[in-house]
């Protein structure tokens, strides 16, 4: 298997923040963001291993429930949070400089599975953070978002932070929550609408725009 530099024994996994009895709904996109920080930063996000609170929610943008989190204003201020911490996102290959530049890629931008399992794959050998996002229902436009860990010829390997209606399974009790996905799970639930997710240093964003 190719994987990130990452010490599963000492990685600070956490499980999806529960409410009145219910795990919360809708924040696969920043439990990736957090894990990417944590990857980044380990001295300032990895200190423990609780879900991301809600002062960290607010940084990303403005908290709503998972009843709106359509609106994605709870990414409103995200980009230009991860800029401040020397990070960049880009999905499917779009540079997120602003909300805006956000919302186009969530709504608009397109990448085939092919070119989108060897974008993680790349992203994995180089060192940098990426996701998969793929459809859970409604022809994808109810999705999910994980953090890919590593991969081989016929799986990625992903964290996974709550319960998704994916086929996935945990190969190591040790480790619950890394989970493999096979490439033949994706295929069936890779739609018009998948994504892939990645974190890099600004640097290395930087330099991508210029070639």
């Amino acid at each position: 298997m190719h994987n990130l530099n990452i010490d599963l024994d000492t990685f600070p996994f956490y499980k999806r923040e529960i409410v009145g009895g219910k795990r919360v709904a809708n924040k696969c996109g920043r439990d990736f963001l957090y894990y990417a920080l944590t990857y980044y930063l380990p001295s300032k996000y990895g200190k423990n291993s609780s879900a991301p609170s809600l002062e960290q929610n607010k940084k990303f943008g403005t908290p709503v429930s998972a009843l709106f989190a359509w609106t994605m204003i709870q990414f409103r201020k995200m980009p230009q949070y991860l800029i401040s911490e020397g990070l960049g996102l880009s999905i499917n290959g779009n540079k997120i400089r602003s909300f805006s530049d956000f919302i186009k890629a969530i709504l608009f931008s397109r990448m085939g599975l092919e070119q989108a399992l060897c974008t993680i794959e790349t992203a994995i050998d180089e060192g940098r953070t990426p996701g998969v996002d793929i459809s859970i229902a409604v022809g994808g436009l109810l999705d999910h978002v994980m953090f890919v860990y590593g991969y081989d010829e016929d799986n990625l390997y992903v964290f996974e932070t709550t319960e998704a209606p994916i086929k996935y399974v945990n190969m190591d009790p040790r480790y619950p929550q890394v989970m493999k996905l096979s490439k033949e799970e994706i295929k069936k639930r890779w739609t018009r609408f998948g994504r892939v997710w990645e974190v890099s240093n600004v640097d290395t964003m930087l330099d991508s725009l210029k070639k």
